[in-house]
């Protein structure tokens, strides 16, 4: 046989079982959420639209959150299928060695890791943008005059600090807007406020602005009336991206921040792991992949008996939590990004290289 045809065919399964699992995770993730929000969105007589708008935009995020899981199971599906059924025996008569078959399905971990990349990059912070922008949007009581202020939104933009009290109709319509500036120090020289702001024709337009400003030996203050302009740093879209929990933007929006000083909700040190952890997918893929080869050791005639496939599985969850909280150490600033995201997959490839060698020796 042709060795392009065999990476074709190996690569062609797995790919195809990957898809399967993943559709699967997916789905229960979906029901998960959609048990939660099916209530507020039936609230707000938006319908079964409604219900499919949220799962579409919802899907993407939570497809790059169960990519490595979803290939380790797809994975573990066509090996151990391969195993029971003696096909991997006789690709070993034929001269095939464990390292050469890792190599032969590399295909599909480059293609599942640049693919998911790319849509933790692109895809993710558009369908997340749209969906918190739609979610504000759709909220009756948003913006409405005595309502609690129950998600102030905090950002920095350069020397500024910007409060926002309530975001309404997807970020055009603020109400209780702060800026407070400061000196390279960081030291406080001034405020403007206004009661709501409202953005049209490309400008944001104030309603009962007032500024505040210290004189420079800071000993009193100065307020008065504030005029039409008021500009903060930031277009609806983005105060919508910053209300966000998470840090789903671009790397161009990363570079931004980084360097730049774009309006920025959460620490520097969550952006740098959103950029690195991008990175990382494919090497997490692969680390998943070797962590699954032990499966075809299995004895043919052993059968599911043998719990090797639930030790592998085991090992692939392990590997998931882990990595979890090694990244929320970089999240959090305690270990750089490029540390935190790299010593999972070093483990995980320490791990399997360990077990596969003790398998060998067997």
């Amino acid at each position: 046989m042709p060795r392009h045809v065999l990476i074709k065919a190996l690569n062609r399964a797995l790919l195809g079982r990957f898809l399967l699992c993943g559709a699967v995770l997916v789905s229960l993730l979906e029901i998960l959420a959609l048990l939660e929000k099916t209530t507020p969105i039936l609230n707000r007589h938006l319908g079964f639209r409604g219900i499919l708008t949220f799962a579409f935009l919802h899907l993407p995020a939570l497809s790059i959150d169960i990519l490595p899981l979803a290939f380790m199971v797809g994975a573990l599906f066509l090996l151990t299928q391969m195993t029971l059924s003696s096909e991997i025996s006789a690709l070993r008569a034929a001269g095939l060695s464990t390292p050469a078959l890792y190599r032969l399905l590399l295909p599909a971990v480059l293609i599942a890791g640049i693919g998911g990349t790319c849509a933790q990059y692109w895809l993710v912070p558009a369908c997340e943008n749209a969906l918190t922008t739609w979610w504000n949007r759709t909220d009756p009581l948003a913006g409405q005059d005595g309502q609690p202020e129950d998600n102030i939104l905090w950002f920095r933009a350069g020397p500024m600090l910007v409060r926002i009290g309530q975001i309404a109709q997807g970020g055009t319509f603020l109400r209780d807007v702060t800026i407070y500036h400061r000196d390279n120090t960081g030291l406080l020289t001034g405020t403007e406020h206004t009661n709501v702001l409202t953005y049209r024709d490309g400008q944001w337009h104030p309603d009962g602005a007032q500024d505040l400003s210290l004189s420079d030996d800071k000993s009193y203050v100065n307020v008065t009336k504030g005029d039409s302009t008021f500009v903060i740093p930031a277009t609806p879209s983005v105060i919508m991206t910053l209300s966000q929990n998470g840090a789903t933007v671009t790397p161009a929006q990363v570079s931004a921040i980084l360097h730049k000083g774009a309006p920025a909700s959460l620490p520097r040190a969550t952006y740098r792991m959103a950029l690195f952890s991008g990175m990382i997918l494919p090497v997490e893929i692969a680390v998943m992949l070797l962590l699954t080869l032990p499966v075809i050791y299995i004895p043919p005639r052993a059968g599911l008996r043998n719990p090797l496939p639930v030790y592998v599985l085991a090992a692939g969850m392990g590997f998931v939590i882990l990595q979890g909280m090694i990244s929320a150490l970089g999240n959090a600033g305690t270990l750089p990004a490029p540390l935190a995201v790299s010593v999972g997959p070093l483990l995980g490839t320490l791990l399997g290289l360990t077990w596969l060698l003790r398998m060998e020796e067997r």
